[in-house]
């Protein structure tokens, strides 16, 4: 059992977002967790995840997912403060920051059904 701070996560800034982990995936069984935020007028990387499922808290600001499906079927919706977005392995998924004035940020729990996959690199 762990508390952790999330006030306090080691920054990394990408070109797009900035992700603070808080739970390095080291330190759980079949999890990770990370704060990301996005600036007004940015987004994440388009990105799929074959050994990885993903859940999203929004703590503040307006965005919009954008998801394609393995199928090739597509969904795009608003995501607002509260909301919860699942995210199933296999689908590619980028997030919008549609706020003008403030960044999006969400909390991002990443979950490994099979274990943490030794082929990704960890964050250090």
């Amino acid at each position: 059992m762990k508390k952790i701070n999330v006030k306090q996560g080691k920054r990394y800034t990408f070109k797009t977002h900035v992700n603070e982990v808080l739970l390095p995936r080291e330190e759980a069984e079949i999890m990770e967790a990370f704060r990301v935020i996005i600036d007004p007028g940015n987004c994440t990387h388009a990105r799929s995840h074959p050994d990885t499922e993903q859940l999203y808290y929004v703590i503040s600001g307006m965005g919009k997912a954008v998801f394609t499906f393995p199928n090739g079927t597509s969904q795009e919706f608003e995501i607002l403060p509260q909301d919860l977005v699942h995210v199933p392995r296999n689908t590619q998924h980028q997030i919008f920051c549609a706020g003008e004035d403030e960044p999006l940020t969400y909390l991002c729990v990443d979950g490994f059904p099979h274990g943490i996959p030794k082929s990704e690199p960890t964050w250090n």
